[in-house]
């Protein structure tokens, strides 16, 4: 097997921020001489072909064996940061080459590295990136910060073939499969003794595994079928009612879930998903197929065991709509909605029960109102723009549930929620229409749009009040909450003991003497 590799910078001297070295050899010029030709086949697309295997000659130039930080001692004197941000860049990489322990060396560099060099990260005019859109997540996915719980709780947590990298499949609206996966598995709630727990999750990612190994639905539903069957050693104890599965995207993504885990738990975005009768018609280029085949379900969602979760946003994305978010009192746009319609994405003529979204077009050009497609600069116009507005529209997409929803939270707009048959995350807890409006979705129009004025030019004070419970409410749908009383971890975990406390632990057929009860999984019979 080929040795792991650590990104090194290869330049013999100053040619970077070197203690020994001027600061003005580092500029732009330097990077885009040193690293240009690569950095986007490897630092930025680090599964590109070009980098995966026996890795081309064109992308082992800028690496160094790894054998320690000690190997690279010269280039790092030399050229810390450099080492730091290839490190970093590294990481998920190295999990796809080398697996998850691998990737936290290279981690473990970066934070070595930061620590010592980071207050030169802008000398000489140059700003070394010291983050990634996924690194905000490394030390919980790494076990570098160990997780409360707080709650009688104890969760046992199964190894799965698809779950086996959460580095990689750390980005995105579905990456909460991930990160309630790794919050468990690091957490004080975790048991690795089955005797003792009072549920069992199951993590799998699904959406993540979809996407980015192209498994189709038939190799999904036939994984689940072989980890039921196979794997999950104590689901016949209880029936399965005590195992938890999540469900990150509007689809259930084991099509005979009904067959097999009909009363499992589910943690889920959407409480109203998608069945098909054939799940793989799901692209742009087959959307009448989709209309065709696919429908909302119902009754798959069952409130008294089932839980909305939030979808998940990226830390970078919420620091950033933080940073741009306008007080109160300086938000001159009433309402606004960028975004797709059917007009652009053909599947939302199918996947729309009215057409909400089309509808939302038709307020373009009113004074006040911010409604257009979607902007090319989404890190910069979009998220400038939701934070100069008071209201911002989330209406229904492929599902119920939308991630817009939860990012206008992060800009400080108060949601206009357009989607008939959401489920709202904690809602039975959080007062939802104290930060947030709901509207029939076959109601957009003219008469929204005054009441919405109306509320802006006479309830200036119940505007100004929303404003500040979406701000205190937005951690409860920030999966990188450094807040220990308000995350969707905790709102879980409030869920689960609820669970607990209604769930009559049944001993079934099961026997046993004086001495000890039986343990999981292999019950004992009395002669």
């Amino acid at each position: 097997m080929a040795q792991p590799q650590v990104a090194c910078c290869v330049l013999a001297s100053s040619c970077c921020l070197s203690p020994r070295a001027s600061p003005i050899a580092s500029g732009q010029s330097w990077w885009r001489k040193m690293f240009g030709p690569w950095r986007g086949r490897w630092t930025r697309r680090s599964t590109s072909p070009t980098c995966r295997g026996s890795m081309a000659s064109s992308c082992q130039t800028p690496f160094l064996p790894w054998s320690g930080p000690g190997h690279c001692q010269e280039t790092i004197e030399d050229c810390a940061l450099g080492v730091a941000t290839l490190a970093l860049n590294a990481v998920p990489f190295a999990e796809l080459r080398f697996g998850t322990l691998q990737a936290k060396e290279y981690f473990l560099l970066f934070e070595q590295l930061q620590r010592k060099y980071g207050h030169l990260w802008n000398a000489g005019g140059f700003a070394w990136n010291l983050q990634t859109h996924q690194s905000a997540g490394y030390p919980l996915i790494l076990g570098l910060k160990p997780q409360s719980c707080e709650r009688d709780l104890k969760i046992y947590v199964y190894d799965t073939d698809f779950a086996s990298k959460p580095i990689v499949c750390s980005q995105g609206m579905f990456a909460s499969e991930v990160f309630v996966h790794q919050f468990l598995l690091h957490s004080s709630c975790r048991t690795t003794n089955p005797q003792e727990a009072d549920f069992f999750f199951v993590p799998v990612y699904a959406a993540c595994v979809m996407t980015k190994e192209k498994k189709l639905a038939g190799d999904m539903d036939q994984f689940y079928k072989n980890l039921v069957r196979e794997e999950l050693t104590y689901f016949e104890d209880q029936g399965g009612l005590d195992h938890i599965f999540l469900w990150s995207s509007e689809t259930y993504d084991f099509p005979s879930w009904l067959d097999y885990i009909p009363d499992s738990l589910f943690l889920s975005v959407e409480a109203a998903p998608i069945e098909c009768t054939d799940f793989d018609f799901f692209s742009e280029e087959t959307a009448d197929n989709f209309g065709a085949h696919c429908k909302h379900c119902y009754w798959c969602f069952t409130r008294w065991k089932d839980y909305v979760i939030p979808g998940f946003v990226e830390k970078w994305s919420v620091e950033k709509m933080q940073l741009l978010q306008k007080p109160h009192e300086e938000r001159t746009y009433t309402a606004c909605y960028h975004g797709a319609d059917s007009d652009s994405l053909a599947i939302y003529l199918y996947a729309n029960t009215t057409d909400v979204r089309n509808d939302l077009q038709s307020l373009r050009g009113r004074p006040g109102f911010s409604i257009g497609y979607r902007f090319s600069r989404i890190t910069d116009e979009y998220f400038e723009r939701i934070g100069e507005c008071h209201f911002c529209f989330a209406p229904k997409g492929l599902g119920y549930w939308s991630n817009r929803l939860y990012e206008v939270l992060f800009a400080g707009c108060i949601p206009v929620i357009l989607s008939d048959h959401i489920g709202l995350p904690f809602d039975d807890f959080l007062d939802w229409p104290s930060f947030s409006l709901k509207w029939p979705m076959n109601q957009v129009g003219p008469a929204l749009a005054e009441h919405l004025e109306r509320l802006v030019a006479n309830r200036k004070e119940l505007v100004k009040d929303m404003h500040r419970q979406v701000v205190k409410n937005r951690c409860w749908f920030d999966y990188n909450s450094e807040d220990p009383s308000c995350s969707p971890y905790l709102g879980i975990l409030r869920y689960l003991q609820k669970k607990k406390a209604a769930f009559p632990r049944s001993t079934g057929s099961r026997t046993w003497d004086f001495a000890s009860p039986p343990a999981r999984g292999s019950p004992r019979t009395v002669a």
